[in-house]
């Protein structure tokens, strides 16, 4: 059995030598002891070199995955971290910013790592790690991604594959290593994942999980990730602990320096310590600086977890056949984030900034592992309705939203084509919902004396005025949206109705589809970003009702294809778009859309994707489709926003 962490070797303060050769021996599972002779800690106040520690491996093999730390024994905590490869076979590392980075070594060589840190006093100080790796004799490797840092209380993922794509069925096991036990109960196991949520601290804290695979001729092959929790100086009642109920990473940064905003963007967007909107003063709107801002105004508005993410989204605003319309829309907002611990992605009026989930943005496989996977726990919400509502866009036959499937296994790379379907939807869902609070006709003339969060609790929305004017009326459908999205109980009498009840109680009303009828707020954004999807993509949109029971290939109860267009939908749609865009002529827009197309009753929610009258040309493998498939991409859908704090 081989293990990528035979040894792992410290550069710095000697307090941390239990880390030096781990699991001596050959393996480096065995749980760390204390030292024999425990080196005294360093002095508190000593100068951060002295502090400083850095973990790096001294045996690795090609093929293996490998994490380097920075952490200080003792004293004022680490605030900037650079990392720099200076010699070696060239390796991709995304998170250069961070105390902890983590990356495949493909080919032998000697590696060499430069770190520099700063400290909460501003101490720096620059240390230097290196390694070698050797070829590996093994065709199968355990390889654990990705290393990385956590903020105290944060939710944590770890994946673990096979360097061999023929092993992907491999058995798995996970177990703690070092650091305070995270109990068994707090553990979850999902296939390749270990997810929980990293303990309280009081300082920079090191864990370490070792995964095992055992393959199919009977080998075995272990590997190891580090995971640094970083001690957060969290505010009980801030805006995002407190009314959004999440702890951030404190691990985000204006992703341009320069920008006029560099100094207030965290501080007043993204961090665990904000209890006050901003001023406009302060940060105004994107469009308050600039009624006609660019792709440079608005990347100076970016706040990030790693630098990837704003080159992709700088990427998508240069290439998307719809940037015109996302730059527009943008100017509704202070700031982007954009990080790996935004899931699902939202807007808030709070800060008045967009938070998008990093993982619409990957392309590479590399960036794909910086990830945080885990999974959204109310998606298990409404299991006890009889009946499902899925929803997808289409085009030319296929899902727009799930065309390929990418291995991560086979570590593939993703189309641009894709990676653009995959946040224009989004974005104009959210952007909607920024869009809704500060309406272009207010974007220049907010006072710099008052808040997004004053203004929105002062002020009424356009989505407030499509409920009066325009109201959906089925009671029913409300109730049922607070128990599949909110995660309220279902009553005896929603458990009873089934999927011809959903049918004729959705059918006749003004609804596009099962999430509008969730808030006022998602059933203006719904609208309008279907009929965006439509209008400038040519992109069809679907929703059916279907069965739970007794129902394997997913038979379509009821459905319907571009239902914003129908006699019950289109004047709500109309009214909507003409919020944000009154200039447009929305009327003539939708005469030269396509109208709604019903979709074949008992004909699987697969095989109506071509929406064709002829049921010859069904599928005949409608049996290995699950359930979870047909909520691909609903990372926003499936998640209540946050509360909006108060004016206090």
């Amino acid at each position: 059995m081989k293990n990528k962490r035979l040894r792992y070797a410290t550069i710095g303060a000697l307090s941390f030598t239990t880390l030096v050769n781990c699991g001596g021996g050959g393996s480096a599972s065995t749980p760390l002891a204390p030292p024999s002779n425990p080196v005294p800690p360093v002095n508190s106040s000593a100068p951060l070199s002295e502090r400083l520690t850095l973990i790096t491996p001294e045996q690795v093999e090609t093929n293996q995955s490998v994490g380097l730390v920075a952490t200080v024994t003792a004293g004022a905590e680490i605030t900037r971290s650079n990392w720099i490869q200076t010699a070696g076979p060239n390796v991709q590392f995304l998170a250069k910013n961070s105390q902890v980075i983590g990356f495949d070594v493909i080919q032998s060589g000697d590696y060499r790592f430069t770190y520099q840190g700063t400290d909460a006093n501003g101490d720096t100080s620059e240390k230097e790690v290196s390694f070698s790796v050797s070829e590996s004799d093994a065709s199968a490797k355990a390889m654990v991604r990705l290393d990385h840092a956590v903020t105290e209380q944060g939710k944590v993922s770890l994946r673990v594959d096979s360097s061999d794509a023929n092993n992907a069925n491999a058995q798995i096991s996970w177990r703690q290593i070092s650091g305070p036990t995270i109990s068994q109960d707090q553990l979850t196991v999902h296939g390749h994942f270990l997810f929980f949520d990293a303990p309280a601290v009081t300082r920079d804290t090191l864990l370490e999980f070792e995964a095992r695979l055992r393959f199919s001729d009977g080998s075995e092959d272990t590997d190891n990730a580090f995971v640094l929790v970083k001690n957060t100086d969290i505010n009980g009642g801030g805006f995002f602990p407190d009314a959004s109920s999440r702890i951030v990473s404190e691990d985000v940064y204006t992703y341009q320096p320069q920008s006029p905003y560099a100094n207030v963007l965290v501080n007043c967007v993204y961090n665990n310590q904000i209890d006050t909107s901003c001023p406009f003063s302060t940060l105004p709107l994107i469009g308050g600086d600039s009624p006609n801002p660019d792709i440079d105004d608005i990347m100076q508005r970016v706040v990030v977890s790693h630098d990837w993410m704003a080159e992709r989204f700088r990427e998508y605003l240069e290439t998307s056949p719809v940037s015109n319309d996302i730059i527009g829309l943008l100017k509704a907002v202070t700031a982007i984030v954009i990080s790996v611990d935004v899931r699902p992605s939202f807007y808030w009026a709070a800060t008045g900034a967009i938070y998008l989930d990093a993982a619409n943005f990957w392309v590479t496989p590399e960036e794909r592992d910086t990830l945080n996977d885990v999974p959204d726990f109310r998606s298990a919400f409404g299991n006890e309705l009889r009946f499902i509502m899925p929803w997808r866009y289409a085009e030319n036959g296929e899902d727009y939203l799930n065309r390929n499937d990418y291995s991560r296994i086979l570590r593939e790379t993703r189309s641009q084509e894709d990676v653009q379907a995959d946040i224009t939807w989004l974005l104009f869902h959210e952007l909607a919902h920024a869009n809704d609070f500060f309406d272009p006709a207010v974007h220049q003339s907010l006072p710099g004396n008052i808040s997004p969060l004053l203004y929105a609790n002062q002020n009424g929305t356009s989505s407030e005025q499509l409920v009066q004017a325009l109201p959906l009326s089925s009671n029913q459908m409300k109730g049922l949206a607070q128990v599949s999205f909110a995660g309220e109980t279902a009553t005896s009498t929603q458990r009873r109705y089934d999927a011809a009840d959903i049918e004729n109680a959705f059918r006749p009303d003004g609804a596009v589809m099962y999430y509008s009828y969730f808030t006022s707020r998602e059933d203006f954004a719904t609208l309008f970003e279907r009929f965006m999807m439509s209008y400038r993509l040519g992109v069809d949109s679907d929703v059916a009702v279907i069965s739970r029971e007794d129902n394997p290939d997913f038979l379509v109860q009821w459905g319907q294809r571009n239902r914003f267009n129908s006699p019950q939908v289109r004047q709500r749609t109309q009214f909507v778009v003409n919020s944000i865009y009154p200039n447009l002529n929305v009327t003539a827009a939708l005469n030269t859309l396509p109208a709604p197309q019903d979709m074949i009753r008992g004909v699987s929610w697969f095989d109506n994707l071509m929406n064709s009258t002829d049921q010859s040309n069904t599928s005949a493998h409608r049996h290995t489709h699950t359930e979870a498939e047909l909520h691909m991409n609903e990372r926003e859908l499936h998640w209540n926003r946050p509360v909006l704090p108060k004016v206090q």
